[in-house]
Formats: structure tokens, sequence, C-alpha cells
């Protein structure tokens, strides 16, 4: 038999969820298996190739987290949430999404300025 190591016990769900990289430029798709206070298990494919750290977003709780990569194998990763600075609360999705619209116009009006349309 398999010894736990997770210091809190995980809730089953079946939500989706967003794993954001690279600056919010690279968007892909996941659907979150479990979750605690501390981390979740996302089913996502080719969880090898994500960095060891990216932002989850998950529209029904309308938040979104900075997680780091614990575990990974072909169909899925486990991650755990890094604790956020003192002064900093999850950011609500719907903020993060605006956000990264807001820099996408940003670089587009940048490329403009430089001519490199």
């Amino acid at each position: 038999m398999q010894q736990e190591r997770r210091k809190e016990g995980r809730s089953p769900s079946y939500l989706a969820g967003t794993i954001t990289t690279d600056r919010r430029l690279i968007a892909i798709e996941c659907v979150v298996r479990n979750t605690s206070g501390a981390g979740a298990r996302l089913v996502v494919p080719h969880a090898e190739m994500l960095p060891d750290v990216f932002e989850l977003h998950i529209p029904k709780k309308n938040c979104a987290y900075q997680v780091r990569a614990r575990w990974r194998d072909p169909a899925g990763v486990g991650v755990e949430i890094v604790p956020p600075d003192a002064t900093e609360a999850p950011i609500p999705f719907t903020l993060a999404r605006r956000l990264k619209i807001l820099e996408a116009e940003n670089a587009a009006l940048k490329r403009r300025l430089s001519g490199g349309e």
C-alpha cells in the first residue's frame, strides 16, 4: 500500500481550467480533477512540456493561482499553490482575462509604433 505524502486531503472535482504561461501569451485548457487548499491534480496533454511554474485559472471559482509542478506523467501534472506575497491576493479570473487582452493590445500598439505591423 502506497503511503500518502500530502499534508492535506484532496477533494474530487471536475472543473475546467486554463493554464497560462509566458506572460499569459500561451493558454492551455485543462481539467482540474482534485483540489486541496495547497494544490491540485490537472489533466492536460503533454504535461511534461509545461514549465515548472505557471498560472492556473479556474473560471468556476473565479480565481487564478501561481502554481509549481510537483510531479508529472504523460496525462497530467500535480501542482502546489505558490504562496503569494503578504500583499497579494488571488487574481479574479475576469481581471486576469482583461489584463491578458490589454497586454496583447499594448504589444500590438508597440509593434505599430515601431513600424513592424
